[in-house]
């Protein structure tokens, strides 16, 4: 939890990944990932 707060504080991470969105680049399910991987 920690770790996701420390993200989502980073503006300029959060600009990447908004970036990131905007030039349609592909975006996993964490569930469908997780399942995946059997964790």
């Amino acid at each position: 939890m920690q770790r996701t707060i420390e993200v989502l504080s980073d503006t300029d991470l959060m600009t990447q990944l908004g970036e990131g969105k905007r030039k349609n680049a592909p975006v996993r399910d964490f569930e469908e990932l997780a399942g995946e991987l059997d964790i």
